[in-house]
């Protein structure tokens, strides 16, 4: 009981410290305060500190079987294994949600010691807006999810572990899937913070698309192992049925991957400014809409942790709030594209990627009807329906030969500058002959 009162007190602290980051930043940017600015990074490591103690709190509770504590009774049992003790701490809606934050504190923190050599107003506008989201999931925790709920009296015993949730692929797959969420969240704050700035520019670009490359790599491990796992465990007959849990990861993903084109084309060129922010505010917030249908228990699948209609109530004005942040944000800080390089010739590279966004955007949108038609069709009518397999297949398939093609293509064409340059130099060449 005293380690469950230690990692809750933890997570106030962490509360606290989020909420004097949000403060400072704020300070530092309407004053140009460089004391209070050279605090920010013991109080960034603080917060992640107090984070990280209240994980291993919990982890601690569920290795010695502490009961007291209802996460741990509803999700242990005396005669699990160390390693499915471990992973239970994350393997339910507290422990996975404080995972989340965990990975929050970690890469805000991480993001504001590689980026010493950006502007300063950048990284505390990136801090600002990502406080915002680290403050958000803290009263999200610590009122409506709390991993440290006691039990009394103590029961002896556990219920034990999901039995499908027992499982090796499983157990490192939500971990490395958050850090593909939450990487989104450094880009989403970054891109806001560049707008905000009017800097989007090639070091920009150069700058967030390590992080961009980092997220996709998680989600694209983390939706591998969810595959994998229910290929073996859940015996569909195959790594993927369109669960719709498993369709609200893919679609971040794709967002995900379009990014990781367009924001080379960024860099090399400076033009799609607006498309790349789009897509930055889009990844996240994607990523927060799974985070919503997940954990309110709106979605019928495997994969959900809660069915709690406050939890869900949470979220949803959480996401409607930084939606409406994002989009005010957008149209207030407009970016112009530069006059002299929005020329786009159809045999460019530059061209090839934007298709190609195109196809991404077309696979997008029909998961993300597939998955949420039926939900407003039951609100609406009060009538249940299940989109499967052939519904995705009738739209997805025939769009995939051209979308290869495309893919094939693409690498072998140059780039606008060199096209034309290559163009020029064979027209000198016959008109000297």
């Amino acid at each position: 009981m005293l380690v469950s009162q230690l990692g809750y007190y933890s997570l106030i602290l962490g509360l606290i410290l989020s909420l004097g980051l949000l403060s400072y930043s704020f300070i530092c940017l309407r004053d140009g305060n460089n004391i209070l600015q050279k605090n920010i990074y013991s109080i960034s490591f603080l917060q992640l500190f107090s984070v990280v103690l209240s994980f291993f709190c919990l982890i601690y509770s569920f290795i010695i079987s502490d009961f007291s504590n209802e996460t741990v009774y509803n999700n242990s049992h005396t005669t699990k294994p160390i390693f499915y003790k471990i992973s239970g701490t994350w393997g339910n809606h507290e422990g996975s949600l404080l995972l989340w934050l965990l990975v929050l504190t970690l890469f805000i923190f991480l993001f504001l010691v590689s980026s010493k050599n950006q502007p300063k107003k950048y990284r505390l506008l990136t801090l600002f807006f990502q406080q915002i989201i680290i403050s958000g999931f803290f009263l999200f925790l610590l009122f409506t999810s709390n991993p440290f709920s006691n039990l009394f009296p103590v029961p002896k015993e556990g219920l034990g572990l999901n039995p499908i949730l027992q499982d090796p692929a499983l157990a490192i797959h939500p971990p490395i899937l958050y850090l593909g969420y939450v990487g989104s969240s450094i880009i989403f704050s970054s891109s806001l913070a560049a707008l905000v700035q009017k800097n989007i520019n090639r070091n920009w670009a150069k700058h967030i698309k390590k992080w961009i490359l980092v997220s996709w790599i998680f989600l694209t491990l983390g939706i591998m192992l969810g595959a994998i796992w229910a290929y073996y465990e859940l015996g569909w007959g195959g790594f993927w049925f369109w669960d719709p849990v498993e369709n609200v990861s893919l679609m971040p993903w794709l967002c995900l991957t379009a990014l990781l084109h367009v924001i080379i084309v960024l860099e090399k060129r400076l033009i799609l400014k607006s498309w790349t922010l789009i897509l930055s505010i889009a990844t996240f917030t994607l990523s927060m809409s799974g985070t919503f249908l997940v954990r309110s228990g709106i979605l019928n699948s495997v994969h959900t942790f809660a069915n709690d209609p406050k939890r869900g109530i949470f979220i949803l004005i959480f996401l409607f709030v930084l939606i409406f942040l994002s989009v005010l944000i957008f149209f207030f800080y407009q970016i112009k594209e530069n006059d002299s390089q929005k020329k786009i010739f159809w045999l460019s590279k530059e061209t090839s990627i934007l298709i190609n966004n195109w196809f991404m955007m077309y696979f997008l949108s029909v998961i993300l009807i597939g998955t949420t038609y039926p939900i407003f069709l039951e609100v609406l009518i009060e009538e249940k329906i299940s989109v499967g397999p052939p519904f995705y297949y009738k739209l997805l398939v025939p769009f995939l030969i051209p979308f290869l093609i495309f893919m094939a293509i693409g690498p072998k064409i140059k780039w606008i500058k060199g096209w034309v340059i290559e163009k020029n130099k064979k027209c000198k060449g016959l008109r000297k002959k």
